[in-house]
Formats: C-alpha cells, structure tokens, sequence
C-alpha cells in the first residue's frame, strides 16, 4: 500500500514537473531550430495524447506533415518515458530552470527505468551526410564532402530517410542554400524524387524558400508532377508561383 502511494506521488512529481517544464520552453522557443522544436512538439505530444493514432496528414500540409512524423516516430513510448525524456531535453537548454529539476527529475527516473532508453541523440562521430543537413551545419557538410573516397561520398549522397528523402530534399526543406549547393556540387541530383514524387523543388516551393526555388529554376530544372499529380508551382504560395 505505502509502494503504491509512493508510486503516485513520485507520478504526480512528474506531471507537475512536466507541466512546468513545457511552460518553460516558451521563453526559450525563439532560441531553438525547428528540428529542435519538432523533437520537443513530439515528446509532448506523446507525453499527453499517448502514441500517435492519427492518419498522416496530407504530404503537402508540410507543417503538419513534419509534426505528425516527429510524434509517430516515438511508437509506443509510454506517456511517463515522454514526460521524463521533455524534462531532461529541457535540463540540457536550461540546467537551472528549476532549482530542484534534478531532484524530480531522479525520481521519476526509478519509475521509468526498466524502459528503454529513448535518448536517441547521436555522437558527432556516428553521424552521417543526412545528419549534418538535418542538423544546418554547414561546416560538417562541407567537411563530410571534402574528406574520404569520391564513392563514399556520392554514395552518402543518395541515402534516403524513413521518408524516402535524400540530403538534398532535407537541404531544400530546411532552406538552407549553402548547403544545398554543395549537394548539387557534389554530385546530388536535383530533380531526385521522394517516395511520393516529390523533388527538391516541390520542397522549397511549398516551404516557401524562395532562394533555394532561384537556384533551382537557374539550373533548368525539370518541373515534374508528383504521385498526386502536383507541380512545383501548384504547391507554392502567390509570391512564390509569379517564379516559374
């Protein structure tokens, strides 16, 4: 009996912890990237809802598409292991947001400790080419491209994602026009095509980048129709379809 009240105040810590944990971010929102915020929307997500059981929203509701992709990816991961995981992501932006995170925050561990671990942050060393376009570092994707044989290379070049994204269609979808040119550089193939028909340029159109859409029309690319039938310019928003 005292084990069972001891094990719901330790999860009414939790909740309470994460609750403030979740408010805390707002002040430090404007300071993170979107992969960033995409983990954090996730693990919230979960935290609250439970895993995720809603269908996928349509490919070019690109937003809402990157959302329900970073709460789906967490599968079964019980709504404590979320809780605990979102204050611990907090912790590393803010180690003293809250005087006594640290304390909670190791008691909410004993609960959850026989699960999985779900810190799936990688080493820099275990990175790959996708990684480092994911991540916007343009100096590890210059250096990837730089070191090691021509085959590697261009081999790491043509690596999708879960999603059937090449490093190119997340360079595209970040906007980061450094690196997508040193993609296309490299030898990346700018009319490369998603697991639903989508190029590079179907990217920067509907994310609205417009310089990234400049470099791609400047090379003559194709403006190829997707699965679903969609051209760049159908996707793109009024300032961005007066382009093609």
């Amino acid at each position: 009996m005292a084990e069972n009240l001891d094990l719901e105040a330790v999860a009414t810590e939790l909740e309470e912890t994460f609750s403030n944990a979740a408010s805390h971010l707002q002040s430090l929102a404007s300071e993170l990237d979107t992969g960033q915020l995409l983990g954090f929307y996730g693990l919230y997500k979960q935290a609250t809802c439970g895993p995720c059981d809603t269908p996928a929203p349509s490919w070019y509701q690109m937003q809402a598409k990157h959302k329900w992709e970073a709460w789906k990816s967490l599968g079964d991961m019980s709504k404590e292991v979320a809780m605990a995981s979102y204050i611990r992501a907090v912790g590393k932006l803010d180690p003293f947001w809250e005087k006594d995170a640290r304390t909670v925050e190791s008691k909410a561990w004993v609960v959850v400790s026989r699960l999985p671990n779900t810190d799936t942050e990688l080493k820099d060393i275990d990175k790959t080419l996708l990684d480092w376009v994911k991540d916007c570092n343009q100096e590890k994707v210059r250096i990837f491209l730089s070191q090691g044989p021509d085959d590697n290379r261009k081999k790491e070049l043509y690596v999708k994602d879960e999603n059937g994204m090449l490093p190119i269609h997340w360079a595209a979808d970040r906007g980061d026009l450094e690196i997508f040119k040193c993609l296309a550089h490299a030898g990346s193939d700018v009319n490369a095509k998603d697991e639903d028909g989508q190029t590079p340029l179907h990217y920067a159109a509907s994310c609205g980048h417009k310089e990234i859409v400049k470099y791609l029309l400047s090379l003559n690319v194709e403006l190829i129709k997707d699965d679903s039938g969609m051209s760049p310019k159908d996707v793109a928003d009024e300032t961005l379809s007066s382009m093609f």
